[in-house]
């Protein structure tokens, strides 16, 4: 007995230190986990290849930080978004409120938790995380952000300009990777361009007559349809001086647009540099959709402001339709930001928001150097991006369209100006981009951009009032801007019509765009719906017949899209020929201000001309 006593207690130590170990060793791989480190891809600052590193940048300064969350169940939304934009499914256009979208595919309550305690414990300040949880607002001084980061911020120096900048990716603990997407505000090298590009000679730009005329509003105006009951989202990163907005609509004899300004991150609304952007997207949808409200989202141009900003567009979910017309490269914004960015636009897809943004006006070449890219956002498969074109009337209607190309235009880059347009470095094909021409010489795999186009440019461009100083704008208001940054907000307004068109039709609304505006393009419709672009480039990509990445599948006949979505016929007037052939050459209310707590950048800026005070637009001459 005494024997089998000892050997029982001899086989009890032995399990005792055995599961000790393992519980010791389990301890300690935990550890190493948690001590393991991994970095953020797509993080790099492209900028700091070409620039001089000038020092440290001081410990003590402050920063602030945009971290950005990885959604939820991925897979299934990319399938519920397939379901919502294919008339086939039982979900077709059931669209989500930003509650649903948060219930399912938000990161959990618990995961942000993590994200928090993890910076708090580094010794950052939590400033407050988004309602739909996709991102964390924080500051912190260079020297916190170096030591949680793991990462030295130098300071940088290229030409005149000076900025801060992580020297390599920075890196996060193994346990908060699969959360983490991206970390905003270690640098700022880079804040998003305004679009817009001004004429340099005198000219008499394009008014509202000329382009409803040009692009086949007419019938629809006749209507009544003027965008009633729609409201557009007005993406800023600058603000615009109100008595512009109200003298460019009293000059020209039309209605007061309704507008109601939001503040985000703390931005107070001031005009300056950017403010000629700002007042041509709220003069151009207000000439396309005078009944549309507009909702003017201002935020300060920073990697924070940005994200914020379009975070609170589709968290406020109060526009069926946004317009963006500033932008960057895909390479300099860096991959980490642009998917950042894609989680918040599809988002705004799953609650049916059209999304409409300017690709850029360096034509193939929109990192203004000798390489070939695409801007963002307009290269993100939920958003619909916009090119440009020469736009010629005959008689006040539609006469004919060239892809707008100038190569002795190097104000801004080198290679010239033109519609941007090529191939996406980060996002692959989307399975709605199938149509006549997509497929091509120029084919990757990768996204293709733009998907429509309209005028922007500078030689047939569009009057505009703006009298702000901090803009380059003259004292006298009257001007002529291009770009695509004019394109998109033509866009967003033919959008308020095209959706109340279809309301009338007992139709659901638009939505994101791009699935439908493919299929048209795809199958043949009584209706033409795109004026094909065939002559051209975009200082690399040739216009071609069909899909081509210098202008799209074209620029729209807008009476023709509505009766063929609306798959409804009109008996007049009869379906609007499309010509193709290459161009001859030649009492107001003061808007609401509605700032946000902190939540959540325009591209070259020419000097304006004066026009005179002729309301009659003739496009000609040169920019």
């Amino acid at each position: 007995m005494r024997r089998s006593f000892v050997q029982h207690g001899i086989l009890a130590v032995v399990m005792v230190v055995v599961i000790g170990s393992g519980i010791f060793g389990l301890s300690l791989m935990a550890s190493a986990r948690a001590d393991q480190r991994v970095p953020i891809k797509g993080q790099t600052v492209p900028l700091i290849k070409y620039a001089h590193a000038i020092g440290a940048a001081s410990g003590q300064q402050s920063i602030n930080l945009s971290i950005g969350l990885q959604v939820r169940n991925q897979q299934e939304l990319t399938g519920l978004l397939t379901a919502l934009y294919n008339p086939h499914s039982s979900q077709y256009h059931h669209f989500l409120t930003p509650q649903q979208f948060i219930a399912e595919f938000a990161p959990t309550a618990a995961q942000q938790q993590q994200v928090v305690d993890y910076l708090k414990s580094s010794g950052i300040t939590v400033n407050n995380v988004s309602s739909n949880g996709l991102l964390i607002n924080a500051h912190a001084t260079v020297a916190q952000a170096e030591s949680t980061f793991q990462v030295q911020i130098n300071n940088y120096q290229l030409g005149a300009r000076k900025f801060y900048a992580n020297a390599s990716a920075p890196s996060i603990p193994s346990p908060v990777a699969p959360l983490i997407l991206s970390v905003g505000g270690l640098d700022n090298s880079v804040q998003l361009r305004p679009l817009a590009h001004r004429a340099l000679q005198p000219l008499a730009g394009y008014k509202q007559a000329d382009l409803v005329g040009a692009y086949d509003m007419t019938p629809l105006h006749q209507a009544g349809i003027l965008g009633n009951n729609q409201t557009v989202a007005v993406f800023e990163l600058d603000g615009y001086q109100p008595s512009d907005i109200t003298q460019f609509f009293s000059q020209n004899n039309l209605s007061q647009p309704s507008i109601t300004n939001t503040l985000v991150d703390g931005f107070d609304g001031s005009a300056g540099a950017g403010a000629i952007e700002v007042e041509l997207d709220i003069d151009v949808v207000g000439e396309i959709a005078p009944k549309a409200a507009q909702i003017v989202y201002e935020g300060p141009n920073t990697t924070a402001g940005v994200n914020d900003t379009y975070n609170k567009i589709v968290t406020d979910n109060k526009a069926q339709i946004t317009t963006i017309s500033w932008g960057e490269c895909e390479s300099q914004s860096g991959a980490a930001e642009l998917q950042t960015l894609d989680g918040i636009f599809k988002q705004g897809a799953a609650q049916g928001i059209s999304f409409f943004a300017a690709s850029g006006d360096s034509g193939a070449y929109d990192c203004n150097d000798a390489n070939l890219a695409v801007d963002s956002p307009a290269g993100d498969p939920y958003i619909t991006g916009v090119g440009g074109t020469n736009l010629q009337e005959t008689n006040g209607a539609y006469g004919s369209e060239t892809v707008w190309s100038d190569p002795t235009s190097t104000q801004r880059s080198p290679k010239g100006s033109g519609g941007g347009g090529g191939l996406s470095s980060t996002f692959d094909l989307p399975s709605w981009q199938v149509a006549p021409g997509v497929s091509n010489q120029y084919s990757n795999g990768k996204r293709e951009v733009p998907d429509v186009s309209a005028d922007a440019d500078p030689k047939t461009g569009y009057a505009v009032y703006c009298t702000v100083s901090a803009s380059g704008c003259p004292a006298t208001g009257n001007i002529v801007v291009g770009g695509t940054s004019a394109a998109a907000p033509l866009w967003a307004g033919s959008t308020a019509l095209l959706n109340e068109y279809l309301q009338q039709q007992g139709k659901t609304r638009l939505g994101f765009a791009n699935p439908t505006l493919y299929k048209l393009a795809n199958e043949k419709q009584p209706n033409p719906p795109f004026h094909d672009v065939t002559s051209g480039d975009n200082l690399y990509y040739p216009a071609t017949a069909g899909y081509d990445l210098a202008t799209g599948l074209g620029t729209p006949d807008v009476y023709n899209i509505a009766r063929d979505i609306a798959n409804t016929g009109a008996p007049d007037p009869t379906p609007t020929p499309v010509p193709t052939a290459p161009p001859v050459s030649n009492p107001t209310p003061e808007p609401t201000t509605v700032p946000t707590d902190p939540t959540p950048t325009p591209v070259d800026n020419p000097t304006p001309v004066p026009t005179g005070d002729d309301p009659t637009p003739t496009p000609t001459g040169d920019f």
